[in-house]
């Protein structure tokens, strides 16, 4: 039976806007993670999402929101499985490894984030600051709770939630930076657990605290 392009049009047409645009983003995300914001063309995005150049513009004016809104798109889909991934758990313990492991499976599932991320210092970092901290800023207060209950649970020999958090912060997001850029995509779950065992239980036996402490 020979297609009819004209249906096939019109049924593009009448996709709803939220799944139009998402299509979009999918697109956007995929080729500026390949290609960068600089050497990316608004046609291919379009091209790849199925659509015409026109209908990209109409949801996103310029190529700059399209990118902002493709980074935004990642951070979304980020903390909200990290924060699905805990929502159950009262344990402050259970709650740091739930999210760390949850944090690290994403960007294994998801490695074009790292590089949106990249290129999003290169060409916005000194204007603006980048959407990761944005977002990450906007969970802190949460985080900070968690680990002030651990401190409290009497668990942790650090005293200070905000050096539990910085800590924690710049492991994980340092760990998949480096992981990515270095080329050695090792698997990040695997290394979730092993950074988890050093950070919680560290690397020096128990005599070797003893003795570095009198030191």
């Amino acid at each position: 039976m020979p297609v009819n392009n004209n249906e096939c049009q019109a049924k593009r047409l009448r996709k709803p806007p939220a799944e139009r645009c998402e299509e979009i983003l999918y697109a956007a995300i995929k080729v500026f993670a390949e290609q960068g914001f600089r050497c990316t063309d608004v046609q291919q995005i379009a091209d790849l999402a199925g659509v015409g150049k026109g209908t990209v513009y109409r949801f996103y004016p310029t190529k700059d929101e399209l990118f902002q809104a493709a980074v935004d798109d990642v951070m979304l889909r980020l903390t909200s499985q990290v924060d699905a991934a805990v929502q159950e758990i009262t344990d402050p313990l259970e709650h740091l490894k739930q999210g760390f492991r949850t944090y690290m499976s994403f960007f294994q599932q998801h490695p074009e984030a790292v590089e949106l991320f990249v290129h999003e210092c290169a060409e916005f970092g000194k204007v603006s600051k980048p959407r990761y901290f944005v977002y990450s800023d906007l969970r802190r207060t949460t985080w900070l709770n968690v680990y002030q209950q651990l401190i409290d649970s009497g668990r942790c020999r650090v005293n200070d939630p905000e050096q539990i958090l910085n800590a924690i912060s710049n492991l994980a997001y340092g760990s998949v930076l480096v992981n990515r850029i270095s080329g050695r995509n090792s698997s990040l779950e695997v290394m979730a657990d092993e950074l988890l065992d050093t950070l919680l239980h560290g690397v020096l036996g128990p005599t070797q605290i003893v003795a570095a402490s009198d030191e």
